[in-house]
């Protein structure tokens, strides 16, 4: 049995990705955990799909370097879960691929650091999904405060609202359709200081760059900015998904948000692992070292598992 899975795994890492996806038979639900050298952290992610999720779990290692890729060989062994390989890309570019080439009718996608806590999570996921109108069900990442960019309003931005990626469990074809149209999981931003033109406003915002250039203002234009929860932005970031969101809303479709007790009771985050491993010293994320014993005491405690 150990040589058929590995004969398999190693079939299936030569191919790529899309046609890796198209190896597994299609199912009404599938999860899907992406690794990027975060061994341990991941097998907490995992551990706790197999246990709560009640679907067929997918992991997705992009060119770990943690040796990630035979541990995980050797969990396959032990636990029933499938694998593929890819190589490392964004995030964004990674999951526009998942959604182009799946056949599943729908995908719970799990960070490799988040935990899913208890069992009551899925009933309600399923519960929201049924609605015509949802295009998948989760927790909606809006935040009506946080500002990014310089420290002058006049060269802030503001995310785009969209789903909590960590987390959200999404209707493949609706979300296909979305791709098609051109939407994207992809980050990026629209520059928006000269409203009539994203590209003249993209170079416009250079000069926030270059010393004593900043200082120039183009308030003159600000009138006819867009409304940004209530702020007139000088651009809009869109992170992992939210071009995704905005394309679905305007559809009239809509995200199922969980909020609470779901949020604090149901799922924990270890939030930008994944970030803080591949490029030391990023803000606004945990370091994996700060929380590899933490983890290693949830595995033991939770799923009987010891690692080193």
């Amino acid at each position: 049995m150990q040589d058929l899975i590995s004969h398999s795994v190693r079939s299936l890492s030569a191919a790529r990705l899309t046609e890796q996806l198209k190896v597994f038979a299609p199912v009404r639900e599938r999860a899907i955990i992406i690794n990027c050298s975060t061994k341990l952290v991941t097998t907490l992610a995992l551990m706790s799909a197999l246990r709560y999720a009640g679907m067929p779990v997918l992991l997705i290692d992009c060119d770990s370097t943690d040796g990630s890729q035979a541990w995980f060989r050797g969990l396959a062994a032990q636990h029933e879960f499938d694998l593929a390989f890819a190589p490392l890309r964004s995030h964004g570019e990674t999951l526009d691929q998942i959604f182009a080439a799946s056949r599943d009718d729908s995908i719970m996608l799990i960070d490799s650091d988040l935990e899913i806590l208890q069992d009551d999570l899925l009933p309600k996921l399923r519960a929201e999904m049924a609605a015509p109108s949802c295009y998948g069900a989760g927790f909606l990442h809006s935040d009506r405060t946080q500002h990014l960019g310089p420290a002058r309003a006049s060269a802030r931005g503001r995310y785009a609202d969209r789903m909590w990626i960590p987390l959200c469990f999404l209707k493949t074809a609706i979300v296909r359709q979305a791709l098609n149209a051109g939407a994207t999981f992809r980050h990026s931003r629209d520059y928006l200081e000269f409203p009539w033109s994203m590209s003249l406003s993209r170079w416009l915002y250079a000069r926030h760059r270059v010393p004593f250039l900043g200082a120039i203002s183009l308030e003159g234009f600000a009138k006819a900015r867009q409304r940004i929860y209530g702020e007139r932005a000088a651009f809009r970031e869109y992170d992992t998904g939210a071009r995704i969101h905005e394309a679905l809303v305007r559809q009239g479709r809509h995200l199922a948000h969980l909020g609470e007790p779901y949020w604090s009771q149901s799922v924990r985050h270890y939030h930008g692992v994944t970030r803080a491993t591949l490029s030391e010293g990023q803000e606004n994320a945990t370091a994996p070292g700060a929380i590899l014993a933490e983890v290693a005491e949830r595995l033991r405690a939770g799923y009987g598992m010891v690692v080193a």
